[in-house]
């Protein structure tokens, strides 16, 4: 019915007020001539008025029912997969986020290409952070299409409101390798089925992965002894996803040249094994709180092996203690490596106290109660495992803690390792928003598989910025393992003042005519970035932007800087360096210098 009334929708919808009853009797009714002007006003003209009224009640219900939506078309955007530019033979996935307030219920969203139906689907939280969003996998294939721009047609229904949205594709000729002949292939360990794609860097280190992966499983496997009757399934992934491994139909690693997090292989494998046992171990309600802290427990740390306890206790020397019963209600939305860290602890920390027997027993005890809240089930488990309430637990906890000695290289590497995840993850948001881990683009490997798709796992953002950041991460990853933790700060610092910058103006003129070049010397960084910069930043610490100009042979630098500690850097930029205009990480340990173009 709201379909046959759009024209009449619209019509009004203009008018700001509805039309009067004598605008509808115009358009209505045949204008009625009576002579017998006494019948007219006694039995005509009251029958008419009551068949306008009638008339003008219907409409109103009709207007009623097809009002327009609430939410404004203009305020979904739309996401596109792989990531990066779209090639003909792509298939093609989409993810159309919806505002704030938006009521998803018995509403789904419809994409057409001219008057074909791509595919349609209903708003539903999605990732671990929950964001509405209606999710199309591999909707659109693009096979028999030619280059250039194409427009797609996203309709809200029932609602009818819609809009475009024009996407180019690129020549398949211009599929960045390995992609062109990668597909997918499996080797088989001791433990697992190993999954990875051609031409990556898991299949030049399968022999090694291999091997790392029974010895985690068998580890692991020793402590939760588990049945596990199917080779376990793993999937290294050539692209960083998250904090590198997530567990849900297999175990997905990133495993990748150049990657920006660092991670020790070994360490994540073993924390996503955990997961696994664990979960086939059972348990009614397993909070998060104590799944991943059993996992960063029985792995020995959480990116890299540690002494937990002395870590968490440094939590307190530096103010960041969350409380257990926050982390219990809310846990994935917390400060990622605070959290983790607080709930291996507090369970080395139960195990050490109740042993271990004692602490799985009251582990796979928990229960949901009425009121929905995980710090209740917890208390409840404490109190008929342990007699003690979780208030009680906590403040043994930290009673614990405080008596512990923190080493000075302990609570600066923790610092360090915060502020370098949250960097990482600040990056992500902004310029890799499929790697974020609360909305992480994580597709099933499964139907990659049988769709022979590779593109999802290959591609990623490579514009200059992503290049840049990411150089300027993987050299504070080294520094951070090296212990040389001044430097990984700084070096976040020059990150943090870059991603200030691109937010504070997101269309530098000219950004792309000359390569960024980032070198490092001494206390101080430079950054050469073509294009006008915004002028007023005043982000503090040890750096120096010197900013070249985007016309053809400038190479007069700017210096943008503030009265804070700034030191301004001696190494200077050479005209290849400049010129050259594709990655190229040159590390020489003295002065750490990358060049991204």
């Amino acid at each position: 019915m709201c379909g046959q009334l759009r024209t009449l929708r619209v019509c009004f919808a203009t008018a700001r007020t509805p039309p009067t009853p004598h605008v509808i009797e115009m358009i209505r009714f045949p204008l009625i001539l009576d002579p017998m002007g006494e019948f007219y006003n006694s039995i005509i003209a009251p029958m008419r008025n009551l068949r306008i009224t009638v008339h003008w009640l219907l409409i109103t219900v009709f207007l009623a029912s097809c009002t327009a939506p609430v939410t404004p078309v203009e305020k979904f955007s739309v996401i596109t997969h792989p990531d990066g530019p779209l090639y003909v033979s792509d298939q093609v996935s989409f993810e159309v986020l919806a505002p704030a307030g938006f009521k998803p219920e018995g509403r789904d969203v419809q994409i057409r290409l001219e008057d074909k139906e791509l595919g349609r689907a209903g708003f539903s939280p999605f990732g671990v952070g929950g964001r509405m969003e209606a999710t199309l996998w591999w909707v659109w294939d693009t096979h028999h299409l030619q280059p250039g721009p194409v427009t797609l047609t996203f309709t809200l229904l029932p609602d009818g409101a819609s809009w475009q949205e024009t996407v180019t594709l690129h020549p398949q000729s211009g599929v960045p390798p390995p992609e062109p002949e990668a597909r997918w292939a499996t080797a088989t360990s001791d433990c697992c089925l190993l999954n990875y794609i051609t031409g990556s860097a898991a299949e030049r280190d399968m022999a090694i992965l291999a091997q790392i992966a029974d010895e985690q499983a068998a580890s692991l496997a020793s402590q939760l002894p588990a049945k596990v009757d199917e080779k376990i399934p793993v999937v290294f992934m050539p692209r960083v996803l998250g904090h590198g491994g997530f567990i849900s139909n297999a175990i997905y690693v990133s495993y990748l040249d150049n990657d920006y997090l660092g991670n020790a292989s070994a360490q994540v494998l073993g924390h996503e094994f955990a997961h696994w046992f664990d979960a086939r171990l059972g348990g009614d309600l397993r909070p998060s709180i104590f799944q991943e802290g059993l996992a960063v427990y029985l792995s020995g740390g959480h990116f890299k092996p540690e002494p937990l306890i002395p870590r968490a206790a440094a939590l307190l020397e530096l103010n960041w203690y969350i409380s257990l019963g926050t982390l219990a209600d809310d846990f994935y939305p917390q400060q990622h490596e605070i959290g983790y860290l607080e709930a291996a602890a507090l369970v080395g920390y139960m195990i050490e106290t109740y042993g271990w027997e004692a602490f799985n027993a009251f582990y796979r005890d928990i229960h949901a109660t009425p009121d929905g809240h995980v710090s209740q089930a917890i208390d409840a488990a404490l109190q008929k495992h342990f007699q003690i309430t979780f208030a009680e637990l906590e403040g043994s906890y930290l009673e614990f803690l405080r008596g512990q000695t923190v080493p000075a290289e302990v609570r600066d590497d923790l610092r360090s390792s915060v502020q370098f995840y949250d960097t990482i993850r600040r990056y992500q948001q902004a310029y890799d928003p499929s790697a974020y881990f609360m909305t992480a683009w994580l597709p099933d490997y499964k139907i990659m598989r049988q769709r022979g798709i590779v593109a999802d796992f290959l591609r990623h953002p490579g514009g200059v910025e992503n290049r840049l950041i990411e150089a300027l991460l993987v050299n504070a990853a080294h520094d951070l393992r090296a212990g040389k933790f001044e430097r990984a700060e700084r070096i976040l610092i020059a990150v943090n003042s870059l991603l200030d910058i691109l937010g504070f103006s997101s269309g530098l003129t000219g950004f792309y005519d000359v390569p960024a070049v980032v070198l490092l010397d001494g206390d101080s960084t430079t950054f050469a970035i073509s294009g006008d910069f915004p002028h007023g930043l005043s982000t503090c610490g040890k750096l120096v932007m010197t900013i070249y100009g985007h016309a053809p042979g400038n190479r007069n630098g700017k210096t943008v800087h503030h009265s804070c500690n700034w030191s301004i850097a001696t190494k200077k930029i050479t005209q290849p360096q400049i010129r050259n205009n594709r990655i190229n990480p040159i590390i020489n340990h003295r002065t750490a210098g990358f060049l991204a173009g």
